[in-house]
């Protein structure tokens, strides 16, 4: 008798239900939310487990490499899909709703999540850390501009060390702000020494991965943006639609005789995201290097403007990378003008940031 089971998943305890081919309830109870406790109850409950299902969450990705160690058929569905299918019981509980998820993976409908691998998972851990660095180290520079000029003191751009010097000279050694400006100075040069850290181990990842190396190629991508798609994506034959996947394809709202092509989505991966428009504005400014992929860009900026023409770029950078990723035989090879010729147009929004030293 196949057996399906819901697993309503929370930071102590996890709710568990086991049915049977027909929807009959054969289990209802909880166990901690540990690897351990839930194999054990599951091996006791449902022997015989077809798929084990459990919603998208902070602790999903643990769970799912842990009890398919075991080899337990586990999937992990969309929590979006998960919420609509819940949604339309009376009463919410952690037992309807492990009793939901059973349903859900008895039916089949569901949309499975691809769980990212332990080592892309690890070093997106050390690109979130750096952009959370370089967020807070701007974040600091902004924040001594604003104060200091109150005070009539002004001073070009400049980032780390530099910019220390020239609040540093503004100041003197006997301003009025130089017992609260020092110490935001000194958190500044902390952030710096530990962002280059993470620079200097990102620089290392790109250059021992052939993957990250062929995607850098692509006009306006540096290593930042290369590395985080290579491990955003992580399995390329899983995200075929990776403009509609990152969030960069409008939205719709049809019904009837009204049909409305709205903003983009901004679903999946936001650094990702990010990183990628900032990637089609290196190109679109600052690349000098003329190509096709530019030509297109400053043809459509003409046409509907440059900030939907940004979008534009970065939805067909990344299935420009996309392309490269999944076809590693032929991808190499190729011109990037080939590739960039049998990529769809438009569809509308910042390239890689040069790793700079503080």
């Amino acid at each position: 008798m196949k057996q399906y089971v819901g697993l309503d998943v929370s930071q102590k305890e996890t709710s568990v239900c086991v049915v049977d081919e027909v929807g009959q309830i054969l289990f209802e109870g909880k166990a901690k939310s540990a690897p351990g406790a839930l194999a054990a109850l599951l091996r006791k409950r449902a022997p015989q487990a077809e798929r084990i299902g459990f919603e998208t969450g902070a602790m999903a990705s643990w769970l799912w490499h842990e009890l398919r160690r075991v080899d337990l058929l586990v999937v992990c569905i969309d929590a979006r899909h998960a919420h609509a299918a819940l949604s339309v019981r009376m009463n919410k509980s952690d037992q309807n709703d492990a009793r939901g998820l059973a349903e859900l993976v008895r039916v089949g409908w569901y949309r499975e999540v691809k769980v990212k691998s332990e080592e892309s998972q690890k070093i997106r851990a050390i690109l979130v850390a750096r952009s959370r660095l370089v967020s807070m180290r701007r974040d600091i520079e902004n924040q001594v501009r604003s104060l200091i000029k109150e005070y009539g003191l002004l001073f070009p751009r400049a980032i780390g060390q530099q910019f220390r010097n020239l609040v540093s000279e503004l100041l003197g050694d006997n301003h009025p702000l130089l017992s609260v400006i020092s110490p935001l100075l000194l958190i500044h040069e902390h952030i710096c020494q530990q962002q280059n850290k993470f620079d200097d181990e990102v620089r290392q990842l790109a250059k021992a991965d052939e993957t990250t190396r062929r995607l850098i190629t692509v006009p306006g991508v540096g290593v930042v943006t290369a590395l985080t798609f290579r491990h955003t994506i992580d399995d390329p034959l899983s995200a075929l639609t990776v403009g509609a996947y990152l969030g960069l394809t409008p939205r719709r709202n049809q019904s009837g005789e009204t049909d409305i092509n709205g903003k983009i989505s901004r679903w999946g991966d936001r650094l990702l995201r990010t990183y990628l428009f900032e990637a089609a504005t290196v190109l679109l400014y600052r690349t000098k290097k003329w190509s096709s992929l530019k030509a297109w860009g400053m043809k459509l900026a003409k046409r509907i403007g440059m900030r939907k023409a940004k979008v534009a770029v970065a939805r067909k950078i990344a299935v420009i990378l996309h392309c490269i990723m999944a076809h590693p035989s032929t991808g190499g090879s190729r011109s990037q003008s080939d590739i960039c010729s049998q990529v769809p147009g438009p569809v509308c929004r910042t390239g890689d940031v040069p790793l700079g030293r503080c």
